[in-house]
């Protein structure tokens, strides 16, 4: 007890240091996580009751540099989209004018969110083009800008046609807000709400005690919360940290709060926060917050434009924006905003005379466009995947901008041209199920995604059919197949290497398989490249069997199509991909073999101009550059030769193509993919319930395809395949694989590597004709190896599908 005792004794001394001690650290234990807190707020990185900000798509822009492809029709399609509008010479940011040499532009800019890729102001460039060339870009030295007070143009940067914003991602609260820095909102608009709001601002430190008494005892005779009192700080810190609903402890604990805002933020930042957090009233079904969007809703003008006496209109509605909504209750608005011209009168912030003459002023209200949710395939099925990265409350609630890969006039044309072909199939009906599709279209080299509609009619929050949907492929998978055939050194097989193409079941018991070809017609062998070109079930389950499911399985993960089910039917089509996915395995082979991997996104920003999602690049090589060029010419054939020949013969598309059909089982699920050297694209036909469509892919997906990638490219030079030219062509018989320099020979036009090609002739090879042989190897003389057929006893088999 007396060492105790003696404790005390010796502190007692210090008991008012100790208690001082004490309170900073209870504050500090408080105030350090409330600055964190704040500072987020600040940072825009947090969220309270009154303070997200919905992201915003853009499309990607139309760079304007010399020798790249520009075929006038497209560049025009793309002026279009953006709504410039034609002139007889350039006058305005946003129009055009024909010369004898190509056009000239003034280009608006772009000044909207922080593009790495430049931001600026309007000038006017002058275009020199042939017939799909751009030849010079000339900018204006002297006519740039509109004016003296525009900004200056970027010319850090190539002149472009601007990103176009094409859809706001809103949350559930449905409020649109975007962030403004105070330098940019006009100090007639500052003047304003302070003059409206709280006169005595910039002397207080977060909350005024003559305020607060006024409104307590109005108050207290109206025996509730009827008054507020508070101050700009107050009701910053209610919006950030307390919500809307009245009540005095409410009331009570904004006090701490507003005066620990002044202590951490300071009189600008508050301000600054306050003008984008307030609430501004509704606007189709969704709320204005924010003085940016209030300035685009009630008058249709940038922020920076805003007048003195739509300032003061502004400032009078901010108490009761939803019962003095201007557009309902102009009179009521305008009473309000000649009470705050007063007011600014007041607070000798406005002269009494222009006051007076303002006040006479009509509100000159000019209701604002919507809500944009242009081209919802493409913005939700970005929202999805940026919801996977951040998850949805931030990709809808940190005021993103987000740069997409987006071809503004390629969406617009894929979704005007899916439902006309959809149409032409299946005519609209009042009742009844509907045939659907899906369509994606991916740049060749990168893979950036240009084009998505993901139906037949798709709107906002729709199933996404061109990457949610998963169907069976049918046989628009076997490319996948011939590419790992053709990869497998141990096998070294060519294009003029032969399978058996005779019917035969696989498996046994129960596991027994006996797929078929769509004729019905079998030989003894049939070459690789036929066999892809013709799309033969048989041959290519008898290839599958060679190289092994599992082999497959594995080129098709690598081909980005998952971990597909190593089972003997593998190269019919029985796994189920989506749309997406195999467009982007296509592309791998007019990319040189090499594999970058889907994706819509340019680079996303956040609203402090920060980079924090740049798409990885990196390419992986999937297949020998070689071999990418020997499928290509091979799925050339199989347009020239084999099932989708009619894209040329009844369809009318005439530009180097290489794709490949694919048809399922009861005819439930169409597909083509195809490329050309300015567009890699897939389509899918179905019912969302599998039904019959009753024909195969060639008359269905097929004439859809053609009829929206030839409005897409029909523009652009029919430029040949640039892997074509390290091959060599030999016509060779399709069945034996020998060389096809007789007339009683079947011919078959096909690529192979320098060197690699037959050497034998079918004319003085009697025997190697398709029913000549009964040996069940493959003939050594026609460029692969001789190899048995493998015992098929341990496959299972799963039901094949339908061949096309």
């Amino acid at each position: 007890m007396g060492a105790r005792h003696g404790w005390a004794d010796r502190l007692r001394p210090h008991r008012r240091v100790l208690a001082a001690a004490a309170v900073v650290l209870l504050l500090a234990g408080l105030l350090v996580p409330f600055s964190v807190r704040v500072y987020a707020l600040a940072d825009r990185r947090a969220a309270g009751p009154a303070w997200r900000f919905p992201s915003r798509v853009y499309s990607d822009a139309v760079v304007l540099t010399a020798g790249r492809v520009l075929p006038p029709a497209y560049l025009l399609a793309e002026l279009d989209a953006r709504g410039y509008t034609r002139e007889a010479a350039v006058a305005e940011p946003g129009t055009y004018a024909a010369t004898p040499a190509g056009f000239d532009i003034h280009l608006r800019g772009f000044r909207d969110a922080q593009d790495p890729a430049g931001t600026g102001g309007p000038e006017i460039v002058r275009l020199a083009l042939d017939d799909s060339t751009l030849l010079r870009v000339d900018r204006d030295p002297v006519a740039r800008g509109a004016g003296a007070a525009a900004a200056a143009p970027d010319l850090a940067h190539a002149p472009r046609l601007e990103p176009a914003l094409v859809s706001i991602l809103v949350g559930s609260e449905g409020v649109r807000r975007s962030y403004v820095t105070l330098d940019r909102i006009p100090r007639a608009v500052q003047d304003a709400v302070i003059a409206a709001e709280d006169r005595r601002f910039y002397s207080h430190l977060g909350i005024d005690p003559w305020s607060d008494m006024r409104a307590l005892v109005a108050n207290l005779r109206a025996n509730g919360i009827r008054e507020g009192g508070s101050t700009i700080t107050q009701q910053l810190a209610r919006g950030l940290f307390l919500g809307g609903r009245r009540s005095w402890t409410r009331k009570l604990a904004e006090l701490p709060l507003a005066m620990g805002l002044e202590l951490l933020l300071g009189k600008h930042r508050i301000l600054e926060m306050y003008l984008n957090m307030v609430y501004w009233g509704q606007a189709d079904g969704g709320g204005i917050g924010g003085i940016a969007e209030a300035s685009r809703w009630y008058f249709d003008v940038p922020v920076e434009a805003l007048r003195t006496d739509q300032a003061a209109m502004l400032a009078g509605i901010i108490r009761a924006p939803n019962t003095i909504d201007p557009f309902d209750h102009p009179q009521a608005a305008l009473r309000m905003r000649n009470q705050v011209l007063s007011d600014l009168v007041a607070t000798h912030r406005l002269d009494p005379g222009e006051a007076r003459r303002l006040a006479q002023l009509p509100l000159g209200l000019h209701r604002g466009p919507p809500p944009i949710e242009l081209h919802p395939s493409y913005t939700g099925y970005v929202r999805q995947l940026l919801s996977r990265r951040f998850g949805l409350y931030a990709t809808e609630s940190w005021g993103l901008e987000i740069f997409t890969t987006m071809d503004l006039a390629f969406q617009i044309e894929a979704e005007r041209g899916l439902p006309a072909g959809l149409e032409r199939l299946d005519p609209a009906r009042p009742r009844g199920v509907r045939l659907e599709g899906a369509f994606v279209a991916l740049e060749p080299g990168t893979e950036a995604v240009r084009a998505v509609v993901g139906g037949r009619n798709p709107d906002a929050g729709d199933y996404n059919r061109a990457t949610q949907a998963r169907r069976q492929t049918g046989s628009a998978i076997k490319p996948i197949v011939y590419a790992a055939a053709l990869s497998e050194a141990h096998v070294s097989f060519t294009p003029a290497s032969t399978v058996p193409n005779e019917l035969r079941s696989f498996g046994a018991g129960r596991y027994a398989w006996t797929p078929r070809n769509d004729d019905d017609h079998y030989t003894k062998t049939v070459t690789l490249a036929n066999a892809l070109a013709r799309s033969l079930n048989v041959a290519t389950a008898n290839l599958v069997q060679i190289i092994h499911p599992t082999t497959v399985a594995y080129m098709a993960e690598r081909f980005g199509l998952g971990r597909l089910k190593p089972v003997m039917s593998i190269g019919l089509g029985t796994n189920e991909v989506s749309l997406l996915e195999l467009t982007d395995a296509f592309a791998v082979f007019d990319g040189g073999g090499i594999r970058h991997g889907a994706s819509p996104i340019r680079v996303v920003i956040d609203n402090r101009g920060r980079t924090i999602l740049d798409p990885d690049r990196t390419a992986d090589q999937v297949l020998p550059p070689e071999i990418a060029a020997v499928m290509t010419g091979l799925l050339e054939n199989v347009v020239n030769y084999g099932v989708a020949r009619p894209l040329r013969t009844r369809y009318g598309f005439d530009r180097p193509v290489a794709g490949k059909t694919g048809t399922t089982n009861n005819f439930h699920d169409a597909w083509f993919v195809g490329f050309t050297p300015q567009l890699v694209a897939g389509v899918w036909l179905g019912f969302d319930r599998p039904r019959s469509l009753g024909r195969y892919a060639a008359y269905t997906a097929l004439p859809v395809w053609a009829s929206i990638v030839g409005g897409l490219i029909g523009a652009f030079p029919k430029t040949p395949f640039a892997s074509d030219v390290g091959l060599e062509h030999r016509a060779i018989d399709p069945w034996t694989g020998m060389l096809a320099d007789s007339s009683s020979c079947p011919s078959m036009m096909v690529p192979f590597l320098p060197g690699t090609g037959p050497i034998i002739s079918c004319g003085t090879a009697p025997g190697f004709f398709p029913d000549a042989s009964d040996s069940p190897y493959m003939p050594d003389s026609v460029g692969g190896i001789v190899r048995p057929l493998p015992d098929d006893s341990t496959y299972d088999a799963v039901p094949d599908t339908t061949q096309d």
